[in-house]
């Protein structure tokens, strides 16, 4: 009977000792995989992996490894974010998101991408292959359009929520910036071009370009081919040599027909101001170099000067009547007056603006030819550099 006890006692106590050992074994071979799948299942962002073997315990695992781990993983995808979320990051955008002096990219035409002729082409083929580009050109300037008026109708929704109205003096009161302040005003004439422009591309399609150069007032400028643009400044210029050399051809026999007195000082600078715009080399005033944007504050001093001096002005900024210009009809004083004074203080708005928002170094080329032309500086065959020192003329900085 002792015997069966002691054997009973002696199995029992072997088989809880094979049964440890069978445990150990199993949690030894547990214990790499898992080692082996944490690791493998590390993020790889440049942290460095210890060398030493992890602790047994879980917490002690979680403590040295998952913190650096996890904290690098989300910085890495916040990052990616980031990056992803930033408009126009792949794009060559002429502006950035938020800038208040230069109007945003869509206000402006895309870029025009005419095919090589390739060998053995025919020359139809070809031509045709131009066509579908121009057409692509039309649509995309035809989108950019579109998301101008969808802006300005956004800034005027904007303005309406605020209980505020348009007027001149919104945009120099802080309410608007110089971009949004100029989005509205070209998005005006865009309104009544874009159903001729639509109309156009469906009844002329590929063909387009053969006509449109004619057509240039009825094209919104988000549509103007780059030779279509070259060819107006190219006129506009012209143009504008041939007053200022009648003009100054005649200058006695105007300055006999209209002997206006000057005695306030604001009339006195403009005048010197439009003397001076007869010789480009020095700058606009003669008078002790004044400059245009100071010499036209208020701009209602363009009232009180002369027939000759309002000539001037009219020249430089583009203030004839066309219709006058090709009949060689000299312009009524009266008509000169309100053109004159309508562009003077545009262009005052403008300068003030640009000053607030950054200044004029800052004008994206674009939008800097764009004031050059606008305040009767030539622009072709200009580099960047020569158009901004003639900008800086105007402002005498």
């Amino acid at each position: 009977m002792r015997c069966r006890i002691h054997n009973r006692s002696t199995a029992l106590s072997t088989g809880t000792q094979w049964q440890t050992k069978r445990w150990k074994s199993r949690a030894q071979a547990i214990r790499p995989a898992s080692t082996s799948t944490s690791s493998a299942s590390k993020p790889r962002h440049g942290v460095p992996q210890s060398s030493s073997k992890p602790k047994p315990t879980k917490p002690a695992a979680a403590k040295t490894i998952a913190p650096s781990q996890i904290h690098t993983a989300s910085a890495s995808s916040v990052a990616v974010k980031r990056t992803a979320s930033v408009p126009g990051a792949t794009t060559d955008a002429l502006t950035s998101e938020g800038d208040k002096l230069n109007p945003p990219s869509f206000t402006y035409a895309p870029a025009l991408s005419i095919p090589d002729r390739k060998d053995g082409q025919n020359y139809a083929s070809y031509l045709f292959s131009c066509g579908k580009a121009y057409l692509s050109f039309y649509k995309t300037g035809i989108g950019h359009t579109r998301q101008t008026l969808k802006f300005a109708r956004a800034i005027r929704a904007r303005l309406a929520d605020q209980g505020r109205g348009i007027n001149d003096d919104i945009a120099g009161a802080g309410i608007l910036s110089r971009s949004e302040w100029q989005v509205l005003r070209r998005s005006k004439r865009d309104l009544l071009r874009l159903p001729v422009m639509g109309f156009l591309v469906l009844a002329l399609g590929e063909w387009l370009p053969l006509v449109v150069v004619y057509l240039t007032p009825v094209i919104p400028e988000q549509c103007r081919i780059p030779a279509q643009v070259e060819r107006v400044l190219k006129k506009k210029e012209s143009t504008r040599r041939d007053r200022l050399q009648r003009i100054a051809t005649h200058a006695l026999r105007l300055q006999s027909l209209d002997r206006t007195p000057r005695t306030d000082q604001d009339g006195i600078r403009l005048a010197a101001a439009a003397e001076g715009v007869l010789d480009p080399r020095s700058k606009a005033g003669k008078q002790g170099g004044m400059a245009m944007a100071h010499a036209i504050i208020p701009p209602e001093a363009s009232n009180d000067l002369s027939l000759f001096h309002l000539l001037l002005l009219s020249a430089r900024l583009d203030c004839h009547p066309r219709i006058l210009d090709k009949l060689w009809i000299r312009p009524p004083k009266w008509l000169l007056q309100r053109n004159v004074s309508n562009t003077l203080a545009y262009l005052t708005k403008d300068d003030e603006l640009i000053r607030r928002d950054g200044g004029s170094q800052r004008l994206h080329r674009t939008e800097l030819s764009r004031a050059c032309v606008e305040r009767g500086i030539d622009v072709l065959g200009k580099s960047e550099a020569e158009q901004r020192k003639g900008l800086a003329q105007w402002y005498d900085t």
